[in-house]
């Protein structure tokens, strides 16, 4: 946002959370929701912002689509955390780290970015602990960084570390795993791309096997 206006809009796909801790999992970008439904969602985002008197900077905004439309959850003041940077910086070349810079020293925000024209197709997914108990190891997510189209594969926790399952309180955070998919030379990226990913790196954390005793 800039002099008051959206410079730089974008819908980035949240999947469910686990319930009920509303502990993150996946997301997407482009999105695969209709462009219709983007839109309401960007103008209720900037519409919010200004309705708090907010004219400058780099916000992360999270709403809901719902039967009755969008509706607000938050609002965020910065960038948003985990993936969010390298999701922008991946898919339509924006640096969010280098558009706050130029809100705080003055600089008009215009990011060149043509969001009709993604840069690949990138979706990422939490894998959460399904139970409780001592990981044992997390060799498994050495054999994923070596598959085409993985981007990362880290761990979020150590081998020997105590973690907690969804029957015992907020799940654990066992990994963070990123797939994208570049587009052919003279084709576009599309929300088909986008879903394709998000199955793809949905597949890999389901197959995933972190033994924890």
């Amino acid at each position: 946002m800039s002099e008051g206006e959206a410079q730089y809009a974008v819908v980035v796909d949240n999947g469910p959370t686990i319930e009920p801790y509303f502990n993150e999992t996946w997301g997407a970008c482009p999105s695969t929701m209709a462009a219709d439904q983007q839109e309401e969602l960007r103008t209720m985002a900037m519409e919010s912002l200004k309705c708090c008197g907010f004219t400058t900077g780099v916000f992360h905004v999270e709403l809901k689509y719902t039967s009755r439309g969008p509706r607000l959850i938050e609002i965020n003041a910065r960038m948003g955390g985990g993936q969010v940077r390298k999701t922008h910086l991946e898919v339509y070349g924006i640096d969010l780290v280098e558009e706050t810079l130029f809100s705080c020293v003055g600089i008009p925000n215009r990011p060149p970015a043509d969001l009709s024209r993604p840069l690949c197709a990138l979706a990422y997914n939490y894998v959460n602990a399904p139970q409780s108990g001592r990981v044992e190891s997390l060799a498994a997510l050495a054999q994923l960084r070596r598959l085409p189209g993985v981007v990362y594969a880290k761990g979020l926790v150590k081998a020997g570390e105590l973690v907690v399952g969804p029957s015992d309180g907020l799940p654990t955070w066992l990994a963070d795993i990123m797939v994208e998919k570049k587009p052919v030379p003279g084709d576009a990226i599309t929300s088909t791309d986008a879903e394709e990913v998000l199955q793809s790196v949905l597949a890999l954390s389901e197959s995933l096997s972190i033994p924890i005793r």
